[in-house]
């Protein structure tokens, strides 16, 4: 169960992890200025990034994860913030995402990609659902040191949280890329984490 980082989240929601969603949420904007329009979260978890991005912006977000039981989190999550509105959960395997395409303004994701077992096929479906101009966001990470630093303290006496996610070398990743037929994206690998940053012409 606590080497699933969603798994780990559903039970950081208003603990160590809390402050990673605010600055990861504050990154994207910054970076694409996706400010309207509809956003999806794949693998969103609780929907801790969902409603980070949410509170900053009026992008109307689909909660997306393959986990019936995150989801039911997630929905208890977004009632707490009276977001009901503003972000739908949704049931959805990235390889076979349940929207239509050029259906997104913005499609993001935090820790979920390390577990995809098909990165080409999870890579294209994305871009399918992105709009023209569209923006993805994918990969994982705290966002900064200082973040990282505060979490892993907080959580280093726990051995449940001490397992990390499966690694994705860097080349390989963009090999997978590649594959999919993404032209245009950056890759980031620093102290905010593995990120895959890309728009759709």
């Amino acid at each position: 169960m606590f080497n699933d980082p969603q798994s780990i989240d559903s039970m950081l929601i208003d603990g160590a992890h809390a402050p990673i969603y605010p600055l990861i949420a504050s990154q994207i904007t910054r970076k694409f200025n996706k400010t309207q329009g509809t956003a999806i979260d794949v693998g969103s978890g609780p929907a801790s990034l969902s409603i980070s991005l949410a509170r900053i912006t009026q992008l109307h977000i689909y909660a997306m994860d393959i986990s019936t039981e995150m989801l039911n989190i997630a929905k208890r999550s977004i009632e707490k913030e009276h977001l009901e509105t503003r972000i739908t959960p949704i049931r959805g395997n990235v390889n076979q995402m349940p929207f239509p395409t050029e259906f997104a303004d913005l499609i993001f994701s935090r820790g979920s990609m390390f577990f995809w077992k098909d990165l080409p096929t999870a890579f294209k479906e994305i871009y399918r659902v992105l709009k023209p101009n569209g923006a993805g966001y994918i990969g994982g990470g705290f966002g900064s040191a200082a973040v990282r630093k505060k979490v892993k303290n907080h959580l280093k006496s726990d051995d449940r949280f001490n397992k990390s996610p499966p690694k994705i070398q860097v080349d390989k990743l963009e090999m997978k890329i590649i594959e999919a037929g993404i032209r245009g994206y950056t890759l980031i690998d620093d102290d905010s984490g593995l990120w895959v940053l890309f728009k759709k012409a």
